[in-house]
């Protein structure tokens, strides 16, 4: 796959960062859905640059919404740099560190404003890709094995008081990956594809004895390249958890599953970079237990970076 592919195939990462933080039960970035592309070819690299801002202020019970009556705000703006490597014609390396600003607002008392910001959880994903994108083939398939790493701080307090786990700017516990992607161009440029993703995120308990549920997403989108410079990418994703856990029993209000629709649109600088924009729209949710509050709103700003 040329670089230009690369960068066309990078809109998929802007996208596919809006799954952060879909339940307030999770904290921190869930590394794994941005990394919805394929790899890079041998001795070649990527570089992905996202800020993403989120806002959670949805109220649901089971599948419908809610009226909140507590006038409750919340936000997380995040940074997200990805580096992905080439080793051979068949292994690449993709690992990803954030940063993220966490900020709540609960009614409008004195006390009712609480934050944390700070380095969030890392990432490190090997793929394997025995067949890629060419002059030769319309296929390609990808599979990936990795983990998530707790490398910010899981103990912020405000007032001396401990801030919930959403807030926190890392998760504080290790994930073991699973990960997969098929691709499929109808035309040899490559300019009109299709292609199905897919991870799984198996989580560990925190120091505090908090487990975040593990998590199943499943992609299918499109992508069509205009006139060299634009691109634009449309996915549906279902995205479903189980519940968290502390000390082994299930957190009630946590845990359900969410699809959405994830539009991104792409600008080519140069062979060598691109820009790119992605918004999600939420489709269907059903969550489990009374309450819970969700995504109301999430775009992404990109620039990546191919040599």
């Amino acid at each position: 796959m040329s670089v230009y592919k690369v960068l066309i195939v990078s809109s998929l990462f802007a996208l596919s960062f809006n799954t952060i933080a879909a339940t307030c039960s999770c904290a921190g970035v869930p590394l794994l859905n941005s990394m919805d592309a394929t790899s890079v070819e041998r001795n070649k690299w990527f570089l992905n640059l996202t800020y993403e801002q989120h806002k959670m202020n949805k109220l649901y019970s089971g599948g419908d919404e809610v009226n909140d009556e507590t006038k409750r705000r919340r936000q997380t703006d995040s940074f997200i740099v990805q580096a992905d490597y080439g080793i051979s014609e068949t292994w690449s390396v993709s690992a990803m560190l954030s940063f993220v600003d966490h900020q709540r607002t609960i009614g409008v008392s004195n006390n009712s404003f609480s934050s944390a910001s700070g380095i969030g959880d890392g990432l490190v994903l090997f793929k394997y890709t025995p067949k890629r994108m060419n002059l030769l083939s319309r296929w390609e398939y990808s599979v990936g094995l990795g983990a998530k790493i707790p490398v910010g701080e899981d103990n912020a307090t405000q007032n001396g008081v401990d801030l919930s786990e959403d807030m926190q700017p890392s998760s504080g516990s290790y994930s073991a990956l699973g990960w997969a992607y098929i691709g499929y161009a109808f035309d040899q440029a490559g300019q009109r594809q299709l292609f199905v993703s897919s991870n799984y995120s198996l989580n560990q308990e925190n120091g505090r004895n908090y487990a975040n549920g593990n998590e199943f997403n499943f992609g299918i989108g499109a992508s069509y390249t205009m006139k060299e410079k634009w691109a634009f990418v449309g996915q549906i994703r279902y995205r479903t958890t189980k519940a968290d856990e502390r000390n082994g029993d299930a957190i009630a209000n946590t845990g359900g599953e969410w699809i959405d629709f994830l539009p991104s649109v792409q600008y080519r600088i140069n062979d060598k970079s691109g820009v790119n924009v992605g918004f999600r729209i939420p489709v269907y949710r059903k969550l489990d237990g009374a309450l819970q509050f969700t995504t109301s709103s999430a775009a992404t700003l990109g620039y990546s970076y191919a040599f």
